[in-house]
């Protein structure tokens, strides 16, 4: 993803802060990770949180690095929807999380962390192809929960000290100095994490 289309696909995520430059959206994020890990939840409760959890889970599962959940994605989420979120925003989003449960109740589970893998595989693959098609639709229609999630589930990894260091390898010291390099690179400068 080139730096455009991650301005892109912000503007779809959270209006707010959609007009702000590359450099302040990686800033705003950062220390929205340093908020979320003080206090407790102020938009999700404890079931919605840890669906979150789950679903951001299955976008970035731990392999030989840590998946979203230890990047504690879902935290980042809540204080999101809390300090930057408009209201209509927020209200789509916790509409959403209540449609992936009522989808796991027809899908005869109780809801969807009671759902077996298979099912929670099933739904989100759904969600997917829903989100998928209402984007090429290109309508001037509020964009799929999903599409949300998606984007600020891979926005949250990116910008948490664990996706930022074993992901994207971070260096707080690079290994040379280029004195000839441009200014107002997009990289984070040391103590962003």
């Amino acid at each position: 993803m080139n730096r455009r289309d991650l301005v892109r696909s912000l503007a779809v995520a959270i209006p707010t802060i959609s007009g702000l430059p590359i450099d302040a959206l990686l800033a705003v994020g950062r220390g929205v990770h340093r908020g979320a890990g003080t206090g407790g939840l102020q938009v999700l409760d404890p079931h919605q949180s840890e669906t979150v959890a789950t679903i951001a889970e299955m976008i970035i599962p731990a392999t030989d690095t840590p998946g979203a959940r230890a990047a504690q994605v879902h935290r980042f989420i809540d204080l999101l929807l809390a300090e930057w979120a408009p209201e209509d925003d927020r209200k789509q989003f916790l509409e959403g999380l209540a449609d992936v449960d009522a989808r796991a109740r027809a899908a005869s589970a109780k809801d969807f962390l009671a759902a077996t893998d298979a099912q929670r595989a099933a739904i989100v693959t759904a969600l997917d192809a829903e989100a998928q098609e209402r984007r090429r639709a290109k309508g001037d229609a509020q964009p799929h929960f999903f599409e949300r999630m998606k984007f600020l589930t891979v926005y949250g990894y990116c910008t948490s000290e664990v996706g930022a260091t074993a992901e994207l390898h971070y260096e707080v010291i690079p290994g040379s100095f280029d004195g000839c390099t441009e200014l107002g690179r997009w990289r984070a400068s040391p103590g962003s994490f």
